[in-house]
């Protein structure tokens, strides 16, 4: 089966392209920054588009002898240049008009549970007016609304284990919020299953796990599969807003505005239909984190996942301080005397103490807003050991001064490394 898949780069499409391939199945991939290598791989054909900017004349080429569509991609904010309305609806729309012209079988859109015209955010009802515009098409369709999928690399239950592996794990009104996560195992073991030419389509399937489950009672489970105790900190609805900033300054994306008011709201279904159409019941979330536990590297994620937004902004701070102290704050004179003994006098020294300082608050800067981080790691390496040398041979009193101060370079070296590490592995 020759199949067109979109959102390939993200998690259900990473794991959707996995099956298709596994399956024996040709896969037209359409994103904008495909991966490299995919390029030479026999299953696959690789198209570069910018999908949110898609009309249908764009897709029509790429749909000759295309069997099935599968739309995965989504997003959970919304930003000045990718709004929900591009990417969940309009652009949806313009592949699945294109599909219905180019004689496509059969179209799977991935949407969510609680996707509805009348639903609480612009996320539900962008998905919502794509599933209502493919409905009304003459051609075959599912459309799948999950609930929280979780499984390998998702990106909402990394989320959740670092709130279950913090020391007070706070919750909105005692997190009496029912979801009903489904494994990715199972989604992907649906949208297999219809595709398959004999299985009757043109429905909407609610995807979820087995059984319903408070938000608390799975940050506790999830507190148990990390080995770790449990410990809670309720947050009354009024500080919600408050929360949400908590989310802007942690650069995470999950904790916004619309996100919380959707949990509020509840995401839970009846499973009794995904059950039928998968042929098995699907996995019980409960079940599954009781009868495994984490290993080293899940364990390290959840506990540092907070760390590198907070390690970022120290290391920026350092910078940034480094900088303004020595040009503002430190005494100008003794700055120059201590250029002085460095060998640097005249015009030299406000050159050198004014370009230093300079050069620190740029880094700081730089730092902070996650600019060409290898370069920026690198320039902040090269210069601590320049001045760590130079203070070696000319200032050695200062290695002995009881705060420690240079001494101190040592673990911001390895801080610094931890740091471009974990920007580099960020999802």
């Amino acid at each position: 089966m020759n199949i067109l898949l979109t959102g390939a780069n993200g998690f259900i499409g990473q794991h959707l392209l996995q099956a298709i391939i596994e399956n024996q199945h040709h896969a037209t991939i359409c994103c904008r920054n495909p991966n490299p290598r995919w390029q030479h791989h026999p299953q696959l054909t690789v198209i570069k588009m910018n999908f949110s900017d898609s009309q249908t004349s764009d897709w029509l080429p790429h749909l000759q002898n295309i069997d099935a569509v599968i739309n995965a991609v989504g997003m959970i904010q919304q930003t000045e240049t990718a709004r929900f309305s591009k990417i969940h609806t309009l652009a949806p729309c313009a592949l699945f008009q294109a599909a219905a012209e180019s004689g496509v079988k059969k179209i799977i859109q991935i949407s969510a549970l609680g996707a509805e015209l009348n639903a609480i955010t612009e996320y539900f009802t962008s998905k919502a007016q794509a599933d209502e515009f493919l409905k009304i098409l003459p051609l075959d369709w599912f459309i799948f609304k999950p609930s929280i999928v979780y499984g390998q690399g998702a990106k909402s239950m990394a989320l959740l284990t670092a709130l279950a592996a913090l020391p007070l794990t706070p919750l909105i009104d005692e997190g009496q919020q029912q979801i009903q996560p489904v494994h990715i195992d199972d989604l992907v073991n649906g949208v297999l299953a219809a595709l398959n030419p004999e299985v009757e389509g043109r429905k909407i399937m609610a995807v979820v796990g087995e059984n319903p489950i408070t938000l608390k009672d799975l940050l506790s489970q999830l507190a148990g599969w990390l080995n770790q105790p449990f410990r809670t900190i309720s947050i009354p609805s009024r500080y919600v807003k408050t929360l949400v900033s908590c989310g802007k300054f942690l650069a995470e994306p999950s904790l916004n505005q619309d996100s919380i008011a959707m949990l509020k709201q509840g995401n839970t279904a009846c499973a009794t239909d995904f059950a039928a159409h998968l042929g098995y019941a699907p996995k019980n979330i409960e079940q599954t984190l009781q009868t495994t536990r984490a290993n080293q590297a899940e364990r390290w994620q959840a506990r540092l996942y907070f760390i590198r937004p907070l390690l970022k902004i120290s290391i920026a701070l350092v910078w940034l301080w480094a900088g303004i102290v020595s040009a503002v704050l430190y005494p100008v004179a003794d700055s120059y005397q201590m250029l002085q003994h460095v060998g640097i006098s005249g015009i030299f020294a406000p050159l050198t103490l004014y370009g230093a300082s300079l050069a620190d608050f740029c880094l700081g800067v730089a730092t902070l807003f996650s600019w060409r981080l290898r370069l920026i790691v690198s320039l902040q390496v090269v210069i601590m050991l320049m001045y760590s040398i130079v203070i070696a041979m000319y200032l050695p009193e200062v290695w002995l001064h009881p705060f420690g101060a240079m001494i101190k370079n040592l673990p911001l070296l390895c801080a610094t490394f931890v740091f471009l590490i974990l920007e580099e592995e960020r999802p």
